[in-house]
Formats: structure tokens, C-alpha cells, sequence
């Protein structure tokens, strides 16, 4: 989790709070500055309870459902509701002091020119209408509890441990699987942030001292179709796309670009990784995953090998 590493090489302590029965995954790797708290953050008393020992000053609320091709319209979006209210009530209970919720630029209206933070929303699935519910919500929540509280809404992530039907996971495996591409026209425009990069920015935000709205983004125009090519042309195989061979979908086609905002010229934020170093980092990540999978030993079956 890139937060978590930023927070922690920032020096400060991090309470990682994750689903009973989940995983802590590379949190465990982190050191003994990070504290796991397993806890369903949907019991709002038993979570502050639990709060009680550590006192945290700042919160960065991330936990969503984004099961890929399922999150926009599925019903868990509500679920996710519930569990940002229950953290948002044990947190009025505490001596926190500063909330950053992560919203999404889907929120938006889309827009031929971009948008910034005070383009209109438009709220077009239950997932982004949930969003924008918790943004509204925990403004309010705020300004009773004397918090500050900031919404950053984050555009194209891409980069390591990226879901692999993604499209720029996707494409990376193929090419080096030696396998054609099948895309659609990729003349979609999209503004895509390096994880790392979107982590360093929360980070950034979560310090200052903005309050409502920020646009966590390169303000880069990019299209689908410039993202597939570059990858292609840094594996060595450009040949294997096939553009145009999938339809484009009409909610596809919508541009989902950030204008230079408040991170940009408020906070003077620039991200470390252009397009092309960003893909070539991320390329090598998945060459050193393949090459761990296929030396990992083969599982016996309930019958031995």
C-alpha cells in the first residue's frame, strides 16, 4: 500500500485499520511503526472503543469496494456507505482532527476542456453517488466537530499491484506473454497518475490545510491509445496491438481530464514520474512478478505430486 509506506517514511505512526479476516498483506513489511487493527468499521462503538488507545490526529479514509467491471453499479457501494458513517461516528469520539476522504474524478460532469475543483458534479452510478454522499456527509460532520476535512478526488491510477484486468496491467502481460492486444480505438482521453505519485499527493494534501475539494492528477491529456503504444514500444512489440478490434463503449468514450488545480498551484505539488518513466517502472515490477511465479514450486494435490 504506497499511503502506508509514505506515511511511515514520513516518520509518524500508522494505524492501518483492515476487514476482520482480512490480510495485512505488505502493511506486515512496514516495520513496527504500523499498528493492524482488525475491526469492522461498520460497529461505530466497538471502533471507537478500539480508538480509545491509539488517539489518532489525522485520518485517511480509502476503504471502498472497486472490484473491476463490477464496482460502478453494484450494491456493495451501499455497504461501503455504511462502513465510512460507522468510521466517521467512532472518529467523533477521538481527538481527530483532520479527515481526508478519497473521492473519485468520475464524480464529475464530463468535459471536452477538463475539469477542476469547481466544475460541476454529476453523479452517473451508485458508486460515484456514494462517493459524493460520504464527501457531503463528512463535510458536515466537520464542521460540528471542529475537523477539517478534504475530499480528494483522484483521477487514472496505474502502476504495481494494479488489478490485473486493468488496462494498462492487461496490456503489459499480454506483450510480454507475446500475445495480441485487442483495444478499441483508444482515442479516449484520460489523466493517469503513477500509484506512487498518488500516494506522495494524498500525503500532501493530508499536511495542508485545504479543506473541501482537491483533484489528486497529473493535468496531463492522455489518450488510451498513447498509454497502449508506449507500453508497446518499450517491450519491444508493438505489432501486437489491435486497435479498434473492441467496440467503444458511449460512457467509455467520455473525457475524464483534470485542468491544473488546487494540488498544482495551491500546494506546488509535481509528481515524480512522467508517463514513459512511470510505465517503464511499472513494466519491470511485472517482469520481476512473473519471473517469481514461475519460480515458485508446483502444489502437490490431496493425492501428492
Amino acid at each position: 500500500m504506497p499511503v502506508a509506506r509514505r506515511v511511515v517514511h514520513a516518520g509518524c505512526e500508522l494505524l492501518a485499520i483492515v476487514r476482520p479476516g482480512r490480510e495485512a498483506g505488505i502493511l506486515k513489511d512496514l516495520g513496527d511503526r504500523v499498528t493492524v487493527l482488525s475491526q469492522d468499521m461498520r460497529d461505530s462503538e466497538a471502533l471507537a472503543q478500539a480508538l480509545k488507545e491509539f488517539e489518532p490526529s489525522l485520518c485517511l479514509h480509502l476503504a471502498w469496494y472497486v472490484v473491476p467491471g463490477r464496482y460502478p453499479t453494484a450494491l456493495d457501494n451501499l455497504d461501503s456507505v455504511t462502513t465510512s458513517v460507522g468510521l466517521v461516528r467512532a472518529l467523533s469520539r477521538t481527538s481527530c482532527r483532520r479527515f481526508v476522504f478519497v473521492g473519485s474524478s468520475a464524480e464529475y460532469a464530463p468535459s471536452d476542456d477538463g475539469v477542476d475543483e469547481q466544475s460541476a458534479i454529476e453523479p452517473r452510478t451508485l458508486y460515484t453517488a456514494c462517493k459524493t454522499a460520504v464527501s457531503l456527509m463528512t463535510a458536515q460532520v466537520a464542521a460540528e466537530c471542529g475537523w477539517t476535512a478534504v475530499t480528494a478526488r483522484i483521477f487514472n491510477i496505474y502502476g504495481p499491484r494494479e488489478p490485473e484486468p486493468r488496462l494498462v496491467p492487461s496490456v503489459i502481460r499480454a506483450l510480454l506473454a507475446a500475445r495480441p492486444v485487442q483495444l478499441t480505438s483508444g482515442a479516449q482521453v484520460r489523466d493517469f497518475l503513477h500509484v506512487d505519485d498518488v500516494a506522495d499527493a494524498l500525503w500532501t494534501v493530508a499536511r495542508s490545510e485545504l479543506t473541501g475539494t482537491v483533484n489528486v492528477a497529473s493535468a496531463v491529456r492522455t489518450t488510451v491509445a498513447a498509454v497502449a503504444t508506449e507500453i508497446a514500444r518499450q517491450v519491444g512489440r508493438p505489432d501486437l496491438l489491435q486497435f479498434g478490434a473492441v467496440p467503444t463503449r458511449s460512457p467509455d468514450a467520455a473525457p475524464v481530464c483534470a485542468r491544473r488545480g488546487r494540488l498544482h498551484e495551491e500546494l506546488g505539488w509535481t509528481p515524480r514520474f512522467d508517463l514513459a518513466s512511470g510505465l517503464a517502472h511499472t513494466i519491470e515490477w511485472w517482469k520481476r512478478q512473473i519471473r517469481e511465479r514461475r519460480a515458485e514450486p508446483l502444489q502437490s494435490g490431496p493425492g501428492g505430486a
